[in-house]
């Protein structure tokens, strides 16, 4: 095989480096190595025993500063096991085993257009933790503190992992059973704007309720909000679609009345999935809560465009509700700053809307 003498993006003429160990072609216009096996790369996803996750802070470009999964590029002739336990041990100082394969994913790159990712669980790591090669910083973090993931196939990954362990304790964000607390946000209209807007100001659930588009359509932008939500650790909800909620990767499912019920939702669902029901009595509260429903939602408290075929339940029924029924619940229709979920109000003035409300619960 002939050697390699022009940059393939630029055409400039290549040097040599010392770079990651040894030496590698260089680009001195791009800037950036030239891997002779640049398409596969391996990712490390590791739990600790407070079910923590183990994040490098890149050194180098792309997303440099940014926080991610220990790995890299795999060389000629090594096995992406390998390559995954060698960037392990470079990045962090330590030594691991591989519990199982993840996933792969094909993620973006502004050198190689795109990379493929092959993401593996780590059974247990050995060592003294320390940053190395090329990382900044190495730590572990709290699924409710994770920052921002540098590449998106990163935190497919991570949300893989929990759905493989069908554990509730390794949701990430904030427990269940803490839902109720700060602002549900419900989308309507511009709900990708929408939800950008509540993200940033603090909310704690998104809701995507769509009611006026087709199912493609609905899917696309699902996805997009879930990127959103990903940014700020928000939980996402889909309303009644439970197909587009798994291909979005959502962390729940809202369900209505007329919907599939609970135990043959939970038949189609990832065991670490959220339900949410729409309920409007006492009587469907309480069924919902001895079907299994993770949370509820009682309303419309009073009259509203968004909920035109319920009559209103009013104060007394919430009230009851949420005295014998032991998961949270979600007051809905007609409401104000008040209250803890509203659709309307958020869509006139979302950030205003959520941190009022974060004030008040939080």
């Amino acid at each position: 095989m002939r050697p390699k003498r022009f940059c393939p993006f630029c055409q400039h003429i290549l040097s040599k480096k010392f770079i990651e160990g040894c030496q590698r072609l260089y680009c001195p216009q791009c800037q950036n190595p030239l891997y002779e096996n640049p398409i596969p790369a391996t990712a490390a996803i590791y739990f600790n025993e407070n079910r923590e996750v183990l994040l490098v802070k890149r050194r180098v470009n792309p997303k440099k500063g940014d926080w991610c999964l220990p790995g890299g590029y795999v060389e000629m002739e090594e096995a992406p096991e390998e390559c995954c336990l060698r960037e392990l041990k470079e990045e962090t100082n330590l030594e691991g085993d591989i519990k199982r394969l993840v996933g792969v994913y094909l993620s973006e790159s502004p050198v190689y257009k795109s990379v493929l990712v092959i993401g593996y669980w780590l059974a247990e790591v050995r060592g003294e933790l320390m940053a190395g090669d090329d990382s900044d910083a190495v730590q572990f973090y709290p699924f409710d503190q994770l920052p921002a993931i540098a590449f998106r196939s990163h935190r497919s990954l991570i949300d893989d992992v929990i759905r493989l362990s069908g554990n509730y304790k390794l949701r990430p964000v904030v427990p269940v059973e803490k839902l109720h607390f700060g602002a549900y946000v419900i989308t309507s209209s511009n709900h990708v704007e929408i939800a950008k807007r509540a993200c940033e100001a603090g909310a704690r659930i998104i809701q995507y309720r769509d009611k006026g588009s087709d199912k493609r359509a609905i899917l696309k932008k699902a996805k997009i909000i879930r990127n959103i939500t990903r940014q700020t650790n928000t939980r996402f909800m889909v309303n009644d679609h439970i197909d587009i909620a798994r291909l979005a990767r959502a962390d729940g499912v809202h369900l209505g009345q007329d919907d599939l019920p609970i135990h043959e939702a939970r038949m189609l669902l990832p065991d670490h999935f959220i339900i949410g029901l729409s309920t409007h009595s006492l009587e469907q509260a309480l069924q919902a809560q001895a079907d299994g429903a993770d949370y509820i939602a009682i309303g419309p408290v009073f009259s509203t465009p968004t909920k035109e075929d319920y009559p209103a339940v009013g104060l007394d029924t919430v009230e009851k509700v949420i005295k014998v029924v032991s998961i949270p619940v979600v007051a809905i229709g007609g409401l104000n700053h008040g209250n803890v979920a509203m659709v309307r109000a958020f869509q006139r003035d979302t950030e205003m809307t959520v941190k009022q409300l974060n004030e008040q619960f939080l």
